[in-house]
């Protein structure tokens, strides 16, 4: 019979195992991270708790035994020698509770060295304030770090907007406390050393924190895409302590995955109600229920699996511009360099590798080659592998049914209309669940309709930047351009139709029969004196100039399309003016792509000392903190940091 200290062992750990399960099949993938959280913490004070709880019995109490009683003689009658008493016999509960309690011992005792270990780097430390922030400062190449009130770093060792990154990062784990955290999941897994839900649920635990800490940074105006990749050189430093730091390579591959899935919906809560109930009755049934016996021994193998799972780093093949590459390539490519990441994990991480023994797969591709074919072709790739990784993940894990109105855009989307669009109003909108084969990069589609009656069609990706339509609706917008202009151009009441050239040459058949696939540009004039004096009278209805793909690059193509545009009417000359700093269209563009939910601010010219061309400063606000993005004389981005650049 089970001794009362093991019976509630038994389950506490049961308690533990039905909560992973719960949390692993339910809720690992949501993105309500502090819902997570809580969850978490209830969990592990929930198993510990339990087992004491007053639950009424719901087996009826088995009949005792009959109880032999044995009457001695104890007459007088000769004497015999004593036997040798019998071998008193082994208490098996007692030497279960030693094992359980050893393994627990040396749980707590390497949660005590981890804290003295912590001790030794407070007395190497310094404090210091760096960008308003105060923090102990410590010697050495280490990766930064944050327990209890107090942050650990090396500034030295930072460029100046990852330091930023890093500090934010870090005061949401002090702000929330998330070191009681820390320490209530090493105890749990150092109490429950032989349950391997444990040692699941202490990893889950801190992941969830960083995804926390991630989210709540990048809530702060940080670009994603430069914060990333601070994750990424970060993940090269030397290890912190193994108390607080908790990141390995699978922690970078998930915490990249989540900062690119796109928030849960609303009608996703409806998870925390199908899990907490579950695993409450469970529990609370096992514990009224009496126990029969000791539940199945787990492996000892099995925990150092476990052990040894939780410290090794997952098999992984990195990519650089669609070529496999390593992280020191990656890191030497500098983070103003990186135009975005992604990362794969499972079965479409192998298919894009080749390589079976992948577990995820880290994408990184240049600002200098994003637009090259291969690499525009591998990202596509990807980016339908990652649409039908997130598509197999939600036919695999039940949904609930949820409220269309709950299906929202992001708020980044919504915001980035509002800027570029004040006023505008959102006439429909569609989320794909699944990689479409003609445009797998198009995750979000809104059509908005301005205050005066423009509409405009925009697409998303899947890290919320705006992207170019699919090439068949370009296509249709195309012939549905060169339709409408030649039906604009028909003078009223004449009947005449507009004068067309195709690709140089004079050109009397329908427009329509061209095909939008084969057009690479159209040019209209109305009302030009001077085409009118080239072309006759035939130009008063206006002039439509057709530049096919297949043609668009031939010499007398290119040079007839010169000549007329020549004869375009020139501006007035504005009158002479103070010279006003301006931001060329490839600067805007960039803008536009990479802070879709920032406001531009202004723009201003920062002159070279030596003399040589100016650069121009665009000045954006993120959240509440101001940003600034250099550019030169063409558009082209330099640099970006939150400290202007005028002296």
């Amino acid at each position: 019979m089970l001794s009362p200290t093991l019976l509630y062992l038994l389950k506490a750990n049961g308690a533990l195992l039905l909560f992973a399960l719960a949390y692993f099949g339910l809720l690992r993938r949501l993105t309500f991270f502090r819902l997570n959280r809580f969850y978490l913490l209830f969990a592990l004070l929930f198993s510990a708790v339990y087992p004491l709880l007053p639950v009424p019995a719901l087996l009826p109490p088995e009949p005792a035994a009959p109880v032999a009683v044995v009457l001695m003689d104890t007459a007088t009658g000769p004497a015999t020698e004593p036997t040798a008493a019998p071998s008193a016999p082994i208490d098996w509960n007692a030497v279960a509770l030693a094992v359980y309690g050893a393994g627990v011992a040396l749980g707590l005792g390497r949660l005590l060295v981890q804290l003295l270990s912590l001790a030794r780097l407070r007395r190497l430390s310094r404090p210091a304030v760096v960008s308003g922030v105060a923090v102990r400062v410590l010697p050495g190449d280490v990766s930064p770090f944050s327990f209890g009130s107090t942050i650990y770093l090396n500034p030295a060792q930072h460029p100046a907007l990852e330091l930023t990154a890093v500090l934010r990062h870090e005061q949401v784990h002090v702000r929330h406390w998330h070191t009681l955290d820390v320490l209530l999941a090493h105890v749990a897994q150092a109490a429950a050393w032989c349950n391997p839900a444990a040692w699941l649920l202490r990893r889950a635990l801190l992941d969830n924190l960083e995804y926390l800490a991630d989210h709540a940074a990048l809530q702060s105006g940080l670009d994603r895409r430069a914060y990333q990749y601070s994750l990424l050189r970060l993940s090269q430093a030397q290890p912190g302590p193994a108390l607080v730091s908790h990141f390995t390579f699978p922690t970078l591959k998930n915490r990249v995955a989540m900062m690119n899935t796109p928030l849960s919906s609303t009608g996703q809560l409806a998870r925390y109600f199908v899990a907490g109930p579950l695993v409450l009755a469970a529990t609370l049934g096992f514990s009224g229920a009496r126990a029969q016996g000791a539940g199945p021994a787990v492996p000892a193998a099995t925990q150092a699996a476990l052990a040894q799972q939780d410290q090794d780093e997952e098999h992984a093949t990195h990519y650089l511009d669609g070529k496999v590459s390593s992280v020191e390539e990656e890191i030497k490519l500098g983070v103003e360099n990186v135009a975005f990441m992604t990362a794969l994990e499972g079965e479409e991480a192998r298919k894009i590798s080749g390589n079976p023994q992948d577990e995820y797969v880290l994408v990184v591709t240049s600002k200098q080659n994003q637009n090259r074919a291969d690499v525009r072709a591998f990202n596509e790739k990807v980016a339908a592998a990652e649409a039908r990784e997130r598509a197999s993940r939600a036919v695999a894990s039940p949904k609930p049914a949820v409220n269309p109105a709950d299906h929202q855009l992001p708020e980044g989307i919504k915001a980035y209309i509002a800027k570029t669009y004040p006023g505008s109003t959102v006439g429909g909108y569609f989320i794909s669940e699944k990689a479409a084969e003609k445009a797998p990069h198009v995750q979000y589609y809104a059509s908005v309709t301005t205050r005066n009656g423009e509409k405009h069609k925009l697409y998303f990706n899947a890290q919320e930047q705006l992207v170019d339509a699919p090439a068949t609706v370009r296509a249709a917008r195309s012939a549905a351009g060169a339709a409408a202009t030649a039906q604009t151009l028909v003078t009223p009441g004449k009947k005449l139709a507009p004068l067309v050239y195709l690709d140089g040459q004079r050109y009397t058949g329908d427009i329509k029969d061209i095909g939008p696939d084969n057009i690479a540009n159209i040019s209209v004039f109305k009302d030009n004196e001077k085409a009118r004096q080239i072309f006759g009278d035939e130009a008063n209805n206006g002039v439509l100039i057709v530049t096919t793909k297949a043609k668009e690059n031939s010499a007398e193509v290119l040079a007839f399309n010169n000549k007329f545009n020549d004869i375009s009417p020139a501006a007035a000359a504005p009158a002479p003016a103070a010279s006003v700093p301006y931001l060329a269209a490839p600067g805007l563009a960039y803008l536009t792509q990479h802070y879709p939910s920032a406001r531009l601010l202004r723009v201003s010219e920062v002159k070279d000392p030596n003399g040589g061309p100016s650069r121009y400063q665009a000045e954006i606000v993120m959240g509440r903190r101001p940003a600034y993005v250099l550019f030169d004389g063409a558009g082209k981005y330099l640099s970006e940091s939150y400290t202007s650049y005028q002296k």
